[in-house]
């Protein structure tokens, strides 16, 4: 009883500090945003400016190129026909993750036309000047909306995994998963979601199937206790836990069958001599494998966390 005790008193510690970890991460990172020119041009470097100015100052953004977490792809094609006179600027943004998941795409052109035009004289500097300066101006206007956009989503999303991770290693399974719903189709982890809400669901059968075991186990139902941990897939958390107490209570049968006794003939007399059981301290064994156990999985799920948002 005094060995039981200790090892719940052990498992609660345990469960306390994981606890206060989780809640460490209840908070969800910013995006990291790595703005960049697509060809390299100093007019590029005008909207990847233009972008990084505005953005900078929004406190769920952090403008770096260390370890993005998705990219902003500034691009402009500029085309001169000094036969005609036309000045014409294609400038583009493209938002997308380090996975290379298209989030935003913006496109903009601006057209001006040298009417003073005299055969072998350059095009107009200025009417140039202005076409590239409203076109890096324009491409930055439109991305810009489309990036908070983005980022509005992907934070959302973000909260909704660490809380219904956190929520799952409470086992509240049911809140994790309705949580998870609300998830917009328009976040680049949408698909990531649907299949953690999968992964839930499978976990509260299994947290079904071991709780249902664990009290055919304590009403000395040994054989449908067995079934029922056996219905646990190999995939659960769970799984360890259901092995910890299938040889607890395999060794709990043991010990509670009936010792055979060995005779041993002498000089026409028995002496009968028992056998005694082994592996007196197995219940205490095992408890001590859950507990390991226990504390792996909960370890794991945290790491989960940042694995997942990192898809």
């Amino acid at each position: 009883m005094f060995r039981t005790g200790r090892l719940l008193s052990l498992l609660l510690a345990v469960l306390c500090a994981v606890t206060s970890s989780l809640a460490a991460l209840a908070a969800a990172p910013p995006v990291r945003i790595a703005v960049v020119t697509g060809g390299g041009s100093g007019i590029e470097q005008e909207i990847v400016d233009n972008i990084t100015n505005q953005i900078q100052n929004n406190p769920n953004v952090a403008v770096s190129t260390v370890n993005p977490d998705w990219y902003v792809v500034c691009n402009i094609k500029e085309m001169m026909d000094q036969m005609s006179g036309q000045i014409r600027y294609n400038g583009s943004v493209l938002i997308k993750t380090t996975a290379g998941h298209v989030i935003s795409s913006i496109a903009v052109q601006k057209y001006n036309q040298d009417f003073s035009l005299t055969p072998g004289t350059p095009l107009n500097k200025a009417l140039v000047d202005r076409a590239a300066k409203e076109a890096t101006q324009g491409a930055a206007g439109r991305a810009v909306p489309a990036i908070e956009q983005a980022v509005q989503v992907e934070m959302d999303t973000r909260e909704k995994i660490i809380q219904a991770q956190i929520m799952a290693e409470q086992e509240s399974y049911d809140p994790a998963i309705n949580s998870l719903r609300l998830v917009s189709p328009d976040s680049p982890h949408f698909q990531n979601v649907r299949d953690l809400m999968a992964e839930f669901s499978m976990e509260k059968e299994c947290l079904a199937a071991l709780k249902r075991a664990e009290a055919l186990g304590h009403s000395g139902k040994i054989g449908p206790a067995l079934a029922a941990l056996r219905e646990i897939s190999p995939k659960s958390k769970y799984r360890g836990r259901a092995n910890a107490l299938a040889a607890s209570y395999s060794a709990s049968a043991k010990r509670s069958a009936p010792t055979k006794k060995l005779v041993k003939y002498n000089s026409g007399s028995s002496q009968p001599v028992k056998a005694g059981g082994k592996g007196q301290d197995a219940e205490l064994q095992a408890l001590d494998k859950v507990l390991k156990l226990e504390k792996k999985a909960i370890e794991d799920a945290q790491a989960q966390v940042h694995k997942r948002l990192n898809k």
